[in-house]
């Protein structure tokens, strides 16, 4: 994790963006989470979290003002790695094991090996760190940035636009298999968008394999309800394209995982199951994690995603086009007039 970003106490009150977000964490969810496994990377939990392990490979996770694990409500029966923890309500029967800690109520039956600062009780803690009276500033730095992005809003503005993103890409299915055949642009990006019906077909089938084709950014969106997905992936893809894909599941209020899936998952509405590994970020409502969250910080090329334009900016557009003729009109009329100047 880079020093330097520290060197302004207070810059990291700056709200991240969407794409931001999918690189520096490994794992947002909204409200609740319990976890029975661990997250290799950053996390962050909007409401109370109960249970798992978080900042497994610290050297490899991406610079960020926010801690290790952020937990805006309790948190009990967790263990950070590394980097540290901000926790906005009750921390028990925990560990922090590297990184200092702003805990913000109390502190319970755990242990705490970096510095920490707790503004409410303690009893049967450790303190191997040190506790100190007031915030350092790296503490101060990860309080700040804690609540700095709301990311309901910021997330929901990143599905909202990919789902109207131009699809230049198709899912063909033959037997038990899902073929993506990618059909990357001049930026590298290939759009899949899948419809309920072909969302039923492709999520029933027992083997997904990606012919990338030259894609860097893949874009899945799905307008189903709700998926149960079981699909082994292929060749190691889940492994090799963990970075290059982002599934966009933007209507979906229940996800289960059941095999090694491959790309990160925005989905802001679901409550997520995941009985196997996921090759990359989750960023959802809640979460019940029984698999393992592998560190692949999404790589792809939001920015280059266009999405198609809503109607009432149609209007505008034609607004703004029949203003510009009108405008050439006027003017061809003038030069035309004698005596008449150019405007």
């Amino acid at each position: 994790m880079s020093l330097g970003l520290f060197g302004v106490a207070h810059a990291a009150t700056a709200s991240l963006t969407g794409a931001q977000t999918l690189q520096q964490f490994n794992l947002v969810v909204l409200g609740n989470a319990t976890s029975y496994s661990h997250v290799d990377g950053r996390a962050w939990i909007g409401g109370s979290l109960t249970g798992g392990d978080y900042v497994q490979h610290m050297g490899d996770t991406p610079a960020s003002y926010y801690a290790g694990l952020t937990v805006m409500g309790s948190a009990s029966n967790v263990h950070v790695n590394g980097l540290g923890s901000y926790i906005g309500g009750s921390f028990t029967n925990s560990i922090v094991n590297n990184g200092s800690s702003y805990l913000a109520g109390g502190v319970s039956n755990s242990n705490l090996n970096g510095a920490a600062y707790v503004a409410g009780s303690s009893s049967g803690s450790n303190f191997n760190g040190g506790r100190v009276s007031s915030p350092t500033t790296l503490m101060q730095t990860n309080q700040d940035a804690a609540g700095s992005t709301n990311f309901a809003s910021t997330l929901s503005s990143t599905s909202s636009s990919l789902k109207r993103a131009v699809a230049n890409s198709t899912v063909s299915i033959n037997g038990n298999r899902a073929t993506f055949n990618a059909v990357a642009n001049a930026k590298g990006v290939a759009v899949f968008n899948l419809d309920n019906a072909t969302s039923a077909s492709v999520f029933s089938a027992g083997e997904f394999t990606f012919a990338a084709n030259g894609a860097s950014t893949i874009i899945i969106n799905s307008s189903v309800s709700s998926a149960v997905i079981g699909a082994n992936f292929l060749g190691g893809q889940a492994q090799s394209l963990g970075k290059s894909i982002l599934w966009n599941f933007y209507n979906a209020n229940s996800l289960t995982i059941n095999s090694q899936f491959g790309g990160s998952i925005l989905a802001i509405h679901a409550s997520l199951t995941n009985n196997q590994n996921i090759e990359g970020g989750v960023f959802v409502n809640s979460l019940t994690q029984k698999g393992e969250l592998h560190l692949q910080p999404f790589t792809g090329n939001l920015a280059a995603v266009a999405p198609v334009p809503e109607p009432e900016e149609y209007v505008l557009m034609l607004a703004g086009l029949a203003l510009v003729v009108g405008v050439a009109t006027l003017r061809r009329r003038r030069i035309a007039l004698p005596g008449a100047q150019a405007v």
